[in-house]
């Protein structure tokens, strides 16, 4: 209610229902304004850390591999990004990686995709870690940090609906689906495990 009231009021709807007619008659800007409003979009840099554990280990056991990842849930950035530092710190910094990101909130995506984030935000990563990935913002930008086009370049960023037909046509040895499932229900979760399987590389990897 909190996150569509204020869209409620800009169109002057008072009801739920009201809201729901417009939106069927809606342009898809005004129907992606809804999505974005909706979506959940809690994340941190190495969130549940013992993931990244497993993931060091598969790409260590195959560092020539070309590795495509693909972070379904990509969010503001911050999971893209962990996948990446941790990509490079097995792989080298030249390692042999695509990592596809997407997210159904084109708000959260575009903040992915820019790469700065407030100093707070990255907190908790390492000294290291910061010197490797991130270039400090001064004068104007000071308190920003921005990721670094060395990281960046591996990285692509797209709208995806994981209840909608997927637009891979390269499969993933790697799979992120993190904090996502909570939202669909079980007949849901069964048809978007089924697509994500689709287009994966048998023995391919799902978190």
């Amino acid at each position: 209610q909190g996150r569509l009231q204020p869209l409620l009021r800009a169109h002057r709807c008072q009801t739920y229902g009201e809201y729901l007619n417009f939106l069927q008659q809606a342009d898809a800007k005004q129907l992606q304004a809804f999505i974005n409003a909706l979506t959940t979009n809690l994340t941190a840099f190495f969130r549940e850390q013992h993931h990244f554990g497993v993931l060091e280990e598969l790409l260590a056991a195959r560092r020539s591999h070309a590795w495509r990842i693909w972070c379904s849930a990509a969010s503001t950035g911050e999971e893209p990004y962990s996948i990446a530092m941790t990509a490079t710190e097995v792989l080298g910094a030249s390692g042999n990686f695509q990592l596809v990101n997407s997210d159904i909130d084109t708000k959260v995506l575009a903040t992915a995709a820019r790469g700065v984030y407030k100093a707070d935000g990255v907190k908790g990563l390492s000294p290291d870690r910061l010197q490797r990935n991130f270039m400090r913002g001064k004068g104007p930008n000071a308190g920003l940090m921005r990721i670094k086009p060395e990281l960046q370049k591996h990285m692509e960023f797209l709208t995806v609906n994981l209840i909608q037909d997927l637009p891979f046509r390269e499969p993933f040895d790697i799979v992120f689906c993190r904090n996502v499932m909570i939202y669909f229900d079980a007949t849901t979760q069964r048809q978007v495990l089924e697509r994500i399987h689709r287009v994966m590389k048998p023995g391919g990897m799902l978190f």
